[in-house]
This record gives structure tokens, sequence and C-alpha cells, in this order.
């Protein structure tokens, strides 16, 4: 096997993207991370090719956790023994993380810790919903301080890496979802009663719905459902051939709600940390 570094989105994109797309579904997590990377990202990815043929991507934005493709387990055991980094920690199809992580462990002498277990979802058409007192619209600047503690609750309550759930970090994202028009609010009047936003994908479909979050107070309502129908809804209706979105498998009432949306799970992922 060989392991072909690059230091810039673009030239990644160019030697992984196709591969990558041919199993889009799979790939979702590491199509959208890397179309929506910035061109000032400090970037780095990796392939690992057999006889000319690509057998797993990785790829990582300093410093969050490495991110994996589909693909070989035996290829994502192999580049924990030969890529010379640092990791806080790793994401993946579980049997493809869980392959990395163990020998990356073993040869690094960090104790590897399930983060979370998530199932990915996807729908091509959604399914009728309740609609609650209020609608859909995209967040404003107005909006951002409002919205703020409201992001970075979602990210403890959804245990993501800290990375992620470092204050910068979370007001970083959220601007820049606003100034995209790529964030958006459930708002009954004046009331934000639940806020998401989502990355985009190919042209002919994955965009991925992210961040759903409702203030304690507001749930049990309908909002969280209504806000992710129709976030999908307005998608489709842009184009994109489906949607898709990751659930924490513990939490059962999130997953209870996609599926009743109509979106069917698919492959299980896992989110490890390395201490």
């Amino acid at each position: 096997m060989q392991l072909l570094s690059f230091e810039d989105a673009e030239g990644f994109r160019l030697a992984a993207e196709s591969w990558l797309a041919a199993a889009e579904h799979e790939n979702n997590l590491l199509l959208t991370t890397l179309l929506a990377a910035p061109p000032d990202t400090n970037f780095r990815g990796w392939l690992v090719v057999a006889s000319g043929t690509p057998q797993l991507a990785l790829l990582q934005i300093p410093p969050h956790h490495l991110l994996l493709s589909q693909g070989n387990a035996e290829a994502a055991a192999w580049a924990a023994g030969h890529l010379r980094t640092d990791l806080p920690g790793v994401t993946g199809p579980a049997p493809i993380a869980c392959a990395f992580a163990t020998p990356w462990s073993e040869r690094t002498g960090r104790l590897s810790v399930l983060n979370n277990e998530m199932t990915f979802f996807t729908a091509e058409r959604v399914a009728p919903f309740r609609q609650p007192q209020g609608s859909l619209r995209a967040a404003g600047i107005e909006d951002f301080e409002e919205l703020a503690p409201l992001a970075a609750a979602a990210t403890r309550e959804m245990n993501l890496s800290k990375s992620e759930q470092e204050p910068e970090q979370v007001e970083r994202v959220l601007r820049r979802a606003i100034s995209e028009r790529r964030q958006f609010v459930w708002a009954d009047g004046a009331s934000i009663r639940t806020t998401a936003s989502y990355v985009e994908a190919l042209p002919r479909g994955g965009a991925r719905i992210r961040g759903v979050f409702t203030p304690p107070a507001f749930r049990g309502r309908g909002y969280g459902s209504a806000m992710t129908g129709a976030l999908a809804e307005r998608l489709l209706a842009t184009g994109q051939g489906w949607v898709c979105l990751f659930a924490d498998n513990a939490n059962p009432v999130s997953t209870g709600i996609y599926r009743r949306l109509g979106f069917q799970a698919g492959a299980n992922y896992a989110s490890v940390r390395f201490d």
C-alpha cells in the first residue's frame, strides 16, 4: 500500500472526489467537509492506494477529528501505522474508525475512548408532519446574539468533539452559516423555537442537515419535527435529489422523529477520541 499526502483542499479534491462520489451516501461526511473547506483552511488529506486504486480517504482540518471515508478496514489499520501527525480523535463508519483507532492507540500509547455512536439517515421525500405555530425562515445577522448560546448548547448536547465545542469555533461556524443563508430557525413571531443549519454537498444531492436544537422550554410541541421536515422539503425543492443527517444513537427521541419524517437509516458511525 502507498500513502499519498495532500496539504491543500483543491489537490485532495482533484485526487479523491470522483472516487468518493462513486459512493456518495457512504462518503457524505468527507464530501460535505471537503466542499465546505475555505481556501485558506489548514488542511490535511491522505489517500491509501493499492495497485493504483484508492482504498481509503482520510481528511483532517486541525484541530478537529480525522475523518475517514468508507473503505477497506485493512487499509485503515495500515494507515494508523503510517500516518505521522497528531490526532485528537477519529470519526468515520464504525468498522473503519475502530480498525484505525485500535492500532493508533497501540502505536501512540494514547487511550481510545468512544465519544458517541451515530446513524446516518437519508431521505428522498418527506412524510407529512404536523405544523405547530410559526414557520421556517432563514436566520439573519440580527439573530446572532440569540442563536449563539443555542448553537453552543447544541454542540454540548450532541457531545461533539472538544474542538467543535470551543466558543470561538461555534461562533465562527454560526456566522458563516448565517452569511451563506444556510442557517434557519422555526419562529413564532419574534420567538425562536428551534434552530438548524445545513452543509452543502454535490449538486445532485446529499445536503446534510445539522445542529437541530430546540431549547428545553419548547420541547414536546413538534418544533424539532417541523424544523427538520420543512428544511428537508426546502432543500429537496431546490434540486437536491436527497438529503441526510446524523442522529446520536443514544437519543431515541430524535431518531424516532427522523424515521417518522421518512428518513431511512444507513451506516453506523463512531467518533473516538484519543486521551
